[in-house]
């Protein structure tokens, strides 16, 4: 039917382009033969005139009026061979063709695009077992798209395959695809929303892509798998690590403890997790150090307490001032109790626990700003080894002079 398509608009074409370019004939005599027309037949009013008024006898009457048509005749015979070939604009043939052209590729191209899309689909089975031998290895990017186009095909007459959908979509993390993966992931699920592969893989996905909800809706998707099957060894390993992203210890160390027991002690992995487990350990160490201190006011700085002033109690190293916590909040009522932990860090890779001593500082400043300034009163700093959990007590005793 396409090889139909594409000789009728090449007949098409040719018809068009001959008849547009071929020099057309142009008659320009209808200006001229009117003008014999009006000529004849004033003349002819003539003759009809003298023959009424001037008696013209009838035999001279008939011979003026032959000589009258004949010379008509004659003038109209000469316009009507007075003819004018112009060639016709060349804009207009041009464009026609610009429009066929166009049509002919369209019919063409998809032609080309349908066999190849068929012939992809006809593939996708040697193509797919191709895939599957190659998974340790890299396949290549045109066997790749290749299957990717075959599976369009397959889905476009099956919309309801899950499984299809989940290849799909790996095709799509492995050709960069980014979008048109996360799509082919959902529609998976929207069939069959608790298949454990598609629910895992749509995780993993997501934790690579490092979108803003990616770890959130990663951990989702996993507790839905986990609830599916409990001893599933990737939605296990892949929790522990949005767990331990999220500094979320307890959560990370139950997860790759579980996983831990599901694994032949022998294996790659098996090491790797006794690692990881080990590092969470030591991050849920350091999460519960903690230091409270005891901020109190001494009676002689009570007539300088300023009315709208803002306590800070902050923990810096021994050579360097930037604070590895701090908390802040109004003047109330003294004696104040506050508890500094990592929680309270300022940056993410300074903490209270990277520290091996804390200088420990009480500040009430005028404004909000921790820098030291004239009026503001403060403490005296003290100095104790970093422990896992420390109690102390500060007295503001002093105000800042100009």
């Amino acid at each position: 039917m396409s090889s139909l398509w594409l000789l009728m608009l090449l007949m098409l074409l040719v018809a068009v382009v001959f008849v547009l370019l071929a020099t057309g004939k142009q008659r320009r005599y209808h200006k001229r033969q009117d003008e014999n027309q009006r000529w004849y037949e004033q003349r002819l009013a003539e003759l009809e005139e003298e023959r009424s008024q001037y008696d013209l006898p009838d035999e001279d009457y008939q011979h003026a009026k032959q000589e009258l048509d004949k010379t008509f005749l004659n003038d109209s015979q000469d316009v009507e061979e007075n003819v004018h070939w112009h060639r016709a604009p060349v804009a207009l043939p041009i464009v026609l063709l610009l429009v066929v052209s166009a049509g002919l590729y369209w019919a063409f191209g998809s032609w080309q695009l349908q066999l190849q899309a068929e012939d992809a689909r006809k593939q996708l089975p040697e193509l797919g077992k191709t895939l599957l031998q190659q998974q340790n290895q890299q396949a290549s990017r045109e066997d790749l798209n290749t299957f990717a186009l075959g599976l369009r095909q397959k889905l476009m007459r099956e919309p309801e395959d899950a499984i299809a959908w989940w290849i799909y979509a790996g095709i799509m993390v492995d050709l960069g695809a980014g979008e048109d993966a996360d799509e082919a992931f959902q529609k998976s699920l929207q069939i069959e929303p608790n298949r454990v592969n598609t629910l895992v893989s749509y995780s993993r996905f997501l934790l690579m892509s490092g979108a803003e909800d990616g770890q959130p809706k990663a951990a989702r998707l996993l507790a839905r798998a986990l609830k599916q099957d409990p001893d599933n060894i990737e939605a296990l390993s892949l929790l522990g690590f949005v767990a331990f992203e999220r500094q979320d210890w307890a959560q990370a160390i139950s997860a790759w403890e579980l996983l831990k027991e599901r694994l032949p002690k022998t294996s790659e992995r098996y090491q790797a997790v006794v690692n990881a487990l080990d590092n969470a350990k030591e991050q849920q160490e350091k999460a519960e150090v903690q230091l409270q201190v005891r901020v109190q006011l001494s009676d002689n700085m009570r007539h300088h307490l300023p009315e709208n002033g803002t306590l800070f109690v902050y923990v810096t190293g021994m050579e360097q001032p930037m604070p590895a916590a701090v908390v802040r909040q109004p003047v109330s009522e003294f004696p104040v109790t506050v508890t500094l932990s990592n929680q309270n860090a300022m940056l993410p890779d300074y903490k209270m626990s990277d520290l091996d001593q804390w200088q420990v500082h009480a500040r009430i400043s005028q404004d909000e700003k921790i820098d030291r300034q004239a009026g503001d009163l403060e403490a005296e700093r003290v100095t104790i080894n970093a422990d896992g959990s420390a109690e102390l007590t500060l007295t503001l005793s002093s105000r800042i002079e100009e």
